[in-house]
């Protein structure tokens, strides 16, 4: 296998000013964010200033920033560490989570270190692993998946796996051995090993670095569920999971028996269990994929819709899960109760339109957020706060 080396050296101005373009789009509005910004009197001068960055203060940040990490004198600062409470936008339900929020200098130095190594994490990585990852995120899971159950028609049997708590009990010396076995470069190495000794944990919710980590980390276990899992039958390879995705710590098996599907989850929960000591939640279950019968609303009796980023998959419709449909419905019919949209409302009502434009719920559109909200409105709203954050 290929180590990456000379990767220290992109270390550049150039890549510190980009990374605090990057790290600072969606945090303008942070106290530790203001001084970047133009001064209050210029903004009432020309409005139009509003979310932008001073260019001549950025560039001394970068400078500075730079300066630090190429002398190895920037330390990483301990995090501040909240617990929140995280409502999630696919389902009803929510969860406490434990953040660890780093200062804006660690945060920007974390995205200068991922730009000068980017290629680490992205070259080997599996085709569906899926997540965190530009270009694949909620749109690929469901083109994959659809089109895996429109045209593959073995495609019969499917079981969706789950990894308890996975970023909390990511393993700091497992981390660390993977990155080794794939950079060479001691410096680049060391600013890693900076931010990961910064939290109690290796990956904690709230770094910029986790969800690459992450996906680096089950690099080797994406590879052995593809290349390792099969059986011979006449001399020839005959794979027990036909379709593999990974969508951080969600996973989806795909194949045309119940034993096989079987046989894999067994090799999946020993490999986890002894390779990572990572466990599979017990809530797995092989169900056959879902076909409707004649009505659209009648599914065929013994078969069940494959729920996974948001939406529910079955061989001839595609629908969006239960807690969008109703947590869609309850703000469309909230807005037309208090009479105005605000910015987050606008944000997730043509969120959530997107969300169901991609799949068969085009007469939700038209029953159920069109007669309650002015849609171009809302898209208003959004395209101008896109005009003002836009650099």
């Amino acid at each position: 296998m290929k180590r990456f080396g000379n990767l220290w050296p992109n270390i550049t101005f150039a890549n510190g000013v980009q990374s605090i373009i990057e790290g600072t789009r969606f945090k303008r509005g942070h106290s530790d964010v203001q001084w970047l910004l133009y001064p209050s009197e210029a903004v009432q001068l020309k409005p139009e200033l509003f979310h932008r960055i001073d260019e001549e203060k950025a560039r001394e940040y970068a400078k500075c920033l730079v300066n630090k990490v190429t002398s190895k004198t920037w330390r990483h600062q301990t995090p501040k560490h909240r617990r929140q409470y995280c409502r999630n936008r696919a389902s009803s339900k929510g969860k406490w989570r434990e953040l660890y929020i780093p200062v804006l200098d660690d945060h920007i130095v974390a995205h200068m270190v991922m730009n000068a190594s980017m290629e680490v994490f992205t070259r080997g990585m599996h085709p569906h692993c899926c997540g965190s990852v530009p270009g694949r995120g909620i749109k690929h899971v469901n083109r994959t998946v659809k089109r895996w159950m429109l045209n593959d028609k073995a495609c019969r049997y499917f079981v969706k796996l789950d990894i308890r708590h996975f970023f909390d009990n990511i393993d700091r010396d497992i981390l660390l051995n993977v990155l080794k076995n794939k950079i060479k470069d001691s410096d680049i190495l060391w600013a890693f090993e900076q931010i990961i000794d910064s939290a109690p944990l290796a990956c904690p919710i709230g770094y910029y670095t986790s969800p690459w980590f992450a996906n680096l980390y089950l690099e080797k276990f994406d590879w052995f569920v593809e290349q390792h899992l099969y059986k011979k039958r006449r001399d020839k390879r005959i794979k027990y999971v036909r379709h593999y995705l990974r969508y951080v710590d969600d996973i989806l098996l795909i194949g045309t028996s119940k034993n096989d599907l079987q046989k894999a989850v067994f090799a999946i929960r020993e490999y986890l269990r002894y390779n990572y000591g990572l466990e599979i939640k017990d809530s797995w279950e092989i169900k056959a994929i879902g076909k409707h019968e004649i009505t659209d609303w009648e599914m065929k009796h013994g078969t069940y819709w494959c729920d996974i980023g948001g939406y529910k998959f079955c061989k001839d419709s595609t629908v969006l899960r239960d807690g969008i449909f109703l947590s869609t419905r309850r703000l469309s019919h909230k807005m037309k109760k208090q009479g105005y949209y605000t910015e987050h409302q606008s944000f997730a009502i043509n969120s959530c339109i997107g969300w169901a434009s991609h799949c068969n719920s085009n007469n939700f559109i038209t029953n159920d957020i069109e007669p309650f909200i002015d849609i171009p409105t809302t898209r208003r709203i959004v395209s101008d706060v896109g005009k003002i954050r836009k650099l």
